[in-house]
Protein backbone atom coordinates (compact mmCIF):
# COMPACT_ATOMS: atom_id res chain seq x y z
CA UNK A 1 0.00 0.00 0.00
CA UNK A 2 1.32 3.10 -1.28
CA UNK A 3 1.18 5.93 1.58
CA UNK A 4 2.94 9.47 1.97
CA UNK A 5 4.79 10.21 5.18
CA UNK A 6 3.40 12.53 7.32
CA UNK A 7 5.15 16.31 6.71
CA UNK A 8 5.43 19.38 8.63
CA UNK A 9 3.54 20.64 11.27
CA UNK A 10 0.76 22.58 11.66
CA UNK A 11 1.26 25.76 13.83
CA UNK A 12 -1.92 27.70 15.04
CA UNK A 13 -1.95 29.93 17.85
CA UNK A 14 1.59 28.21 19.31
CA UNK A 15 0.29 24.88 19.20
CA UNK A 16 1.61 22.13 17.22
CA UNK A 17 0.12 19.00 16.12
CA UNK A 18 1.69 16.17 14.07
CA UNK A 19 -0.15 14.94 10.67
CA UNK A 20 0.13 10.89 11.44
CA UNK A 21 0.54 8.27 8.84
CA UNK A 22 -3.01 7.49 8.41
CA UNK A 23 -3.86 11.18 7.91
CA UNK A 24 -1.74 11.29 4.43
CA UNK A 25 -3.53 10.45 1.13
CA UNK A 26 -1.34 9.53 -2.36
CA UNK A 27 -1.05 12.37 -4.24
CA UNK A 28 -1.43 15.30 -2.02
CA UNK A 29 0.91 18.09 -1.82
CA UNK A 30 1.96 20.54 0.80
CA UNK A 31 1.27 24.31 0.37
CA UNK A 32 2.21 27.03 2.72
CA UNK A 33 -1.08 29.20 4.05
CA UNK A 34 -0.63 32.12 5.60
CA UNK A 35 -3.14 32.25 9.11
CA UNK A 36 -3.54 35.00 11.52
CA UNK A 37 -4.16 34.39 15.12
CA UNK A 38 -6.42 35.73 16.87
CA UNK A 39 -3.70 38.53 18.35
CA UNK A 40 -3.01 39.76 14.79
CA UNK A 41 0.04 37.35 14.58
CA UNK A 42 0.95 35.65 11.28
CA UNK A 43 1.93 31.57 11.15
CA UNK A 44 2.88 29.51 8.26
CA UNK A 45 0.04 26.56 8.43
CA UNK A 46 0.68 23.09 5.81
CA UNK A 47 -2.88 22.79 4.39
CA UNK A 48 -3.29 19.63 2.68
CA UNK A 49 -4.80 20.12 -1.25
CA UNK A 50 -5.90 17.90 -4.35
CA UNK A 51 -7.28 17.84 -7.11
CA UNK A 52 -10.37 16.95 -5.75
CA UNK A 53 -9.92 20.27 -3.36
CA UNK A 54 -8.46 22.21 -0.49
CA UNK A 55 -8.82 22.41 3.33
CA UNK A 56 -10.67 24.99 5.19
CA UNK A 57 -7.95 27.61 5.74
CA UNK A 58 -9.46 30.61 7.43
CA UNK A 59 -8.62 32.56 10.76
CA UNK A 60 -10.43 31.06 13.75
CA UNK A 61 -12.58 33.75 15.88
CA UNK A 62 -11.33 34.01 19.60
CA UNK A 63 -12.52 31.45 22.20
CA UNK A 64 -11.36 27.90 22.73
CA UNK A 65 -11.49 24.57 21.68
CA UNK A 66 -10.32 22.34 18.87
CA UNK A 67 -10.77 22.89 15.06
CA UNK A 68 -10.87 19.75 12.62
CA UNK A 69 -10.68 20.77 9.01
CA UNK A 70 -11.36 18.12 6.65
CA UNK A 71 -10.33 18.94 2.85
CA UNK A 72 -11.98 16.86 0.05
CA UNK A 73 -10.42 13.90 0.04
CA UNK A 74 -8.44 14.15 2.96
CA UNK A 75 -8.47 14.67 6.75
CA UNK A 76 -6.45 17.25 8.75
CA UNK A 77 -6.86 18.19 12.76
CA UNK A 78 -5.88 20.86 14.11
CA UNK A 79 -5.66 22.03 17.68
CA UNK A 80 -6.13 25.69 18.68
CA UNK A 81 -8.91 28.29 18.94
CA UNK A 82 -12.52 26.91 17.84
CA UNK A 83 -15.89 29.09 17.51
CA UNK A 84 -16.61 32.93 18.88
CA UNK A 85 -18.53 30.62 21.78
CA UNK A 86 -15.24 28.51 22.46
CA UNK A 87 -17.19 25.20 21.89
CA UNK A 88 -15.32 22.44 19.49
CA UNK A 89 -16.18 22.81 15.41
CA UNK A 90 -15.63 20.23 13.07
CA UNK A 91 -15.30 21.35 9.23
CA UNK A 92 -15.57 18.07 7.03
CA UNK A 93 -14.71 18.49 3.27
CA UNK A 94 -17.29 16.37 0.57
CA UNK A 95 -15.41 13.31 1.14
CA UNK A 96 -13.50 14.02 4.08
CA UNK A 97 -13.79 11.52 7.06
CA UNK A 98 -11.69 9.96 9.78
CA UNK A 99 -9.40 7.75 9.17
CA UNK A 100 -9.16 4.28 10.93
CA UNK A 101 -5.42 3.48 10.52
CA UNK A 102 -3.30 2.05 11.43
CA UNK A 103 -4.67 -0.91 11.44
CA UNK A 104 -4.39 -5.03 12.12
CA UNK A 105 -5.52 -8.21 11.51
CA UNK A 106 -8.00 -9.36 11.16
CA UNK A 107 -8.43 -6.21 8.76
CA UNK A 108 -4.65 -5.47 8.50
CA UNK A 109 -4.96 -3.11 5.11
CA UNK A 110 -5.64 0.54 4.99
CA UNK A 111 -7.58 1.25 2.05
CA UNK A 112 -8.83 4.67 1.69
CA UNK A 113 -8.51 5.27 5.59
CA UNK A 114 -10.41 2.23 6.09
CA UNK A 115 -9.00 -1.06 7.64
CA UNK A 116 -9.56 -3.81 5.21
CA UNK A 117 -8.91 -7.57 4.68
CA UNK A 118 -7.73 -8.47 1.44
CA UNK A 119 -8.44 -12.15 0.36
CA UNK A 120 -9.42 -14.59 2.46
CA UNK A 121 -11.11 -13.38 6.15
CA UNK A 122 -8.83 -14.16 9.19
CA UNK A 123 -10.15 -16.26 12.38
CA UNK A 124 -8.09 -15.35 15.49
CA UNK A 125 -6.28 -18.86 17.19
CA UNK A 126 -4.29 -17.57 20.54
CA UNK A 127 -2.06 -14.98 19.65
CA UNK A 128 -2.40 -14.40 15.92
CA UNK A 129 -4.49 -14.63 12.90
CA UNK A 130 -5.03 -17.08 10.09
CA UNK A 131 -6.96 -17.26 6.90
CA UNK A 132 -10.21 -19.38 7.03
CA UNK A 133 -9.43 -20.91 3.88
CA UNK A 134 -6.99 -21.24 1.39
CA UNK A 135 -6.17 -18.59 -1.05
CA UNK A 136 -9.03 -19.20 -4.21
CA UNK A 137 -7.81 -18.28 -7.62
CA UNK A 138 -10.34 -15.27 -7.50
CA UNK A 139 -8.36 -14.07 -4.04
CA UNK A 140 -5.12 -14.21 -6.32
CA UNK A 141 -6.86 -12.38 -9.42
CA UNK A 142 -7.01 -9.23 -7.77
CA UNK A 143 -3.37 -9.17 -6.33
CA UNK A 144 -2.29 -9.90 -10.22
CA UNK A 145 -4.57 -7.14 -11.35
CA UNK A 146 -3.21 -4.71 -8.47
CA UNK A 147 0.61 -5.63 -9.10
CA UNK A 148 0.43 -6.18 -12.85
CA UNK A 149 3.75 -6.61 -14.58
CA UNK A 150 5.62 -4.80 -11.35
CA UNK A 151 7.86 -7.26 -9.25
CA UNK A 152 9.66 -5.41 -7.33
CA UNK A 153 10.24 -5.25 -3.68
CA UNK A 154 10.27 -8.91 -3.34
CA UNK A 155 12.21 -10.79 -0.24
CA UNK A 156 15.77 -10.85 -0.76
CA UNK A 157 15.67 -15.08 -1.89
CA UNK A 158 12.93 -14.05 -4.38
CA UNK A 159 15.08 -11.33 -6.48
CA UNK A 160 14.89 -14.06 -9.29
CA UNK A 161 11.05 -14.41 -9.73
CA UNK A 162 9.82 -11.94 -12.17
CA UNK A 163 6.50 -13.20 -12.80
CA UNK A 164 3.48 -14.01 -10.13
CA UNK A 165 1.31 -15.60 -12.60
CA UNK A 166 0.40 -19.17 -11.75
CA UNK A 167 1.79 -21.91 -14.48
CA UNK A 168 -0.04 -24.64 -15.69
CA UNK A 169 -3.73 -24.94 -16.16
CA UNK A 170 -6.17 -22.18 -15.29
CA UNK A 171 -8.49 -23.42 -12.08
CA UNK A 172 -12.24 -22.10 -11.33
CA UNK A 173 -12.17 -19.07 -9.43
CA UNK A 174 -13.60 -20.60 -6.27
CA UNK A 175 -10.70 -22.82 -6.00
CA UNK A 176 -7.40 -22.29 -4.29
CA UNK A 177 -5.18 -20.92 -6.60
CA UNK A 178 -2.21 -23.31 -7.36
CA UNK A 179 0.43 -23.90 -9.45
CA UNK A 180 2.41 -20.73 -7.74
CA UNK A 181 5.96 -20.81 -6.34
CA UNK A 182 7.14 -20.16 -2.88
CA UNK A 183 7.90 -16.48 -3.70
CA UNK A 184 4.16 -15.72 -5.48
CA UNK A 185 2.99 -17.15 -2.42
CA UNK A 186 5.25 -14.88 -0.47
CA UNK A 187 4.64 -11.90 -2.45
CA UNK A 188 0.83 -12.30 -2.53
CA UNK A 189 0.95 -12.54 1.57
CA UNK A 190 2.94 -9.65 2.01
CA UNK A 191 0.14 -8.07 -0.78
CA UNK A 192 -2.64 -8.23 1.92
CA UNK A 193 -0.33 -7.57 5.11
CA UNK A 194 0.11 -10.64 6.38
CA UNK A 195 2.54 -12.87 5.70
CA UNK A 196 3.29 -17.13 5.07
CA UNK A 197 2.67 -18.91 7.79
CA UNK A 198 5.81 -18.97 10.02
CA UNK A 199 6.49 -19.27 13.86
CA UNK A 200 4.01 -17.92 16.18
CA UNK A 201 6.17 -15.25 17.26
CA UNK A 202 6.79 -13.87 14.25
CA UNK A 203 9.16 -14.90 11.45
CA UNK A 204 10.40 -18.17 9.66
CA UNK A 205 9.63 -21.27 11.38
CA UNK A 206 12.80 -24.01 10.89
CA UNK A 207 11.84 -27.35 8.91
CA UNK A 208 12.70 -29.23 12.38
CA UNK A 209 10.08 -27.29 14.71
CA UNK A 210 6.85 -27.92 11.75
CA UNK A 211 5.77 -30.42 14.00
CA UNK A 212 5.36 -28.19 17.38
CA UNK A 213 1.99 -27.06 18.58
CA UNK A 214 4.35 -24.02 20.76
CA UNK A 215 5.90 -23.01 17.84
CA UNK A 216 3.97 -22.97 14.32
CA UNK A 217 0.70 -21.48 13.18
CA UNK A 218 -0.27 -23.62 10.70
CA UNK A 219 0.13 -26.60 12.57
CA UNK A 220 -1.25 -25.52 15.84
CA UNK A 221 -4.56 -24.40 13.66
CA UNK A 222 -4.57 -27.71 12.44
CA UNK A 223 -3.39 -30.25 15.37
CA UNK A 224 -4.21 -28.21 18.01
CA UNK A 225 -2.15 -28.32 21.52
CA UNK A 226 -2.55 -31.81 21.75
CA UNK A 227 -0.70 -32.68 18.39
CA UNK A 228 -3.90 -34.35 16.78
CA UNK A 229 -3.93 -36.10 13.87
CA UNK A 230 -7.05 -34.18 12.41
CA UNK A 231 -8.31 -30.78 12.11
CA UNK A 232 -11.72 -31.85 13.21
CA UNK A 233 -10.22 -33.37 16.30
CA UNK A 234 -8.61 -36.92 17.84
CA UNK A 235 -6.37 -39.22 16.04
CA UNK A 236 -9.04 -41.60 13.68
CA UNK A 237 -9.47 -40.50 9.85
CA UNK A 238 -13.62 -39.58 9.52
CA UNK A 239 -15.03 -40.62 5.61
CA UNK A 240 -15.58 -37.76 3.52
CA UNK A 241 -14.84 -35.22 6.58
CA UNK A 242 -11.53 -33.16 4.22
CA UNK A 243 -11.09 -33.44 0.33
CA UNK A 244 -8.21 -36.23 0.99
CA UNK A 245 -9.74 -38.88 -0.66
CA UNK A 246 -8.63 -39.42 -4.06
CA UNK A 247 -11.44 -37.62 -5.05
CA UNK A 248 -10.08 -36.72 -8.43
CA UNK A 249 -10.08 -33.06 -8.24
CA UNK A 250 -9.60 -30.07 -6.04
CA UNK A 251 -12.73 -28.86 -4.28
CA UNK A 252 -13.95 -24.96 -3.50
CA UNK A 253 -12.12 -23.14 -0.74
CA UNK A 254 -14.30 -24.05 2.66
CA UNK A 255 -16.71 -26.65 1.17
CA UNK A 256 -15.93 -29.51 3.32
CA UNK A 257 -17.28 -27.90 6.28
CA UNK A 258 -16.52 -30.66 8.77
CA UNK A 259 -13.06 -30.47 7.36
CA UNK A 260 -12.60 -27.37 10.34
CA UNK A 261 -9.47 -26.92 12.57
CA UNK A 262 -9.12 -26.23 15.93
CA UNK A 263 -9.99 -22.65 15.69
CA UNK A 264 -13.41 -22.29 14.50
CA UNK A 265 -13.90 -21.31 10.66
CA UNK A 266 -10.72 -22.67 9.35
CA UNK A 267 -11.10 -25.10 6.95
CA UNK A 268 -9.29 -27.70 4.39
CA UNK A 269 -5.99 -27.65 6.70
CA UNK A 270 -5.79 -31.09 5.59
CA UNK A 271 -6.35 -32.46 1.83
CA UNK A 272 -7.54 -30.35 -1.26
CA UNK A 273 -4.45 -27.83 -2.00
CA UNK A 274 -1.25 -28.64 -0.16
CA UNK A 275 0.27 -25.25 1.18
CA UNK A 276 3.69 -23.56 1.40
CA UNK A 277 5.19 -22.44 4.97
CA UNK A 278 7.59 -20.21 5.79
CA UNK A 279 10.05 -22.82 6.20
CA UNK A 280 13.22 -23.05 4.25
CA UNK A 281 16.38 -24.42 4.49
CA UNK A 282 19.26 -23.04 2.67
CA UNK A 283 20.27 -25.82 0.24
CA UNK A 284 20.45 -23.43 -2.63
CA UNK A 285 23.65 -21.53 -0.86
CA UNK A 286 23.87 -18.32 -3.05
CA UNK A 287 21.28 -19.54 -5.30
CA UNK A 288 18.40 -18.72 -3.61
CA UNK A 289 15.93 -20.18 -5.85
CA UNK A 290 17.12 -23.48 -5.25
CA UNK A 291 16.57 -23.81 -1.74
CA UNK A 292 13.69 -26.18 -0.31
CA UNK A 293 10.72 -25.25 1.30
CA UNK A 294 8.24 -27.18 3.26
CA UNK A 295 4.13 -27.61 1.81
CA UNK A 296 2.14 -28.54 4.87
CA UNK A 297 -1.43 -30.72 5.03
CA UNK A 298 -1.23 -32.79 2.15
CA UNK A 299 -3.84 -32.84 -0.99
CA UNK A 300 -7.06 -34.50 -2.48
CA UNK A 301 -5.06 -37.15 -3.65
CA UNK A 302 -4.15 -39.24 -0.93
CA UNK A 303 -6.31 -40.44 2.23
CA UNK A 304 -3.09 -40.62 4.47
CA UNK A 305 -2.40 -37.52 4.75
CA UNK A 306 -2.43 -35.49 8.24
CA UNK A 307 -1.81 -32.59 10.68
CA UNK A 308 2.06 -33.70 10.70
CA UNK A 309 2.06 -34.43 6.72
CA UNK A 310 4.84 -31.96 5.43
CA UNK A 311 7.04 -32.12 2.44
CA UNK A 312 9.59 -29.76 0.71
CA UNK A 313 9.90 -28.55 -2.91
CA UNK A 314 11.92 -26.22 -4.45
CA UNK A 315 11.30 -22.57 -3.68
CA UNK A 316 11.06 -21.91 -7.90
CA UNK A 317 8.75 -25.59 -7.73
CA UNK A 318 4.80 -25.11 -8.59
CA UNK A 319 2.21 -28.17 -8.84
CA UNK A 320 -1.53 -28.17 -9.54
CA UNK A 321 -1.83 -29.21 -5.78
CA UNK A 322 0.42 -26.41 -4.45
CA UNK A 323 -1.45 -23.62 -2.88
CA UNK A 324 -1.30 -21.59 0.25
CA UNK A 325 -2.83 -19.19 2.93
CA UNK A 326 -1.47 -16.55 4.65
CA UNK A 327 -1.04 -15.70 8.68
CA UNK A 328 -0.57 -12.28 10.82
CA UNK A 329 2.26 -10.87 11.15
Amino acid sequence: MAMRAARGLLTILGLTSTLSACQQLVGIEDTTVTRVDSTGNAGAVQADTSSAGTSNAGAPAAGTGAATNAGRGGVVTQGGSGGASGSAGTTAGTSGSVSECPCSAPTPTCENGKCVVRGPTMAKATTYYIDRTEVSKADYDLFLAAKGSDSSGQRAECAWNQSYAADGAAVDAPRPIVNVDWCDAAAYCEWADKRPCGAIEGGAIAPADLNDSTKGQWYLACAGADDERYPYGGFELKADYCNEYFSGSMADVGKFTQCEGHYAGVFDLVGNAAEWLDSCDSAGGTDRALDNCQLGGGSFLKDTYTCQTHFEAARTDHAAVYGFRCCSK
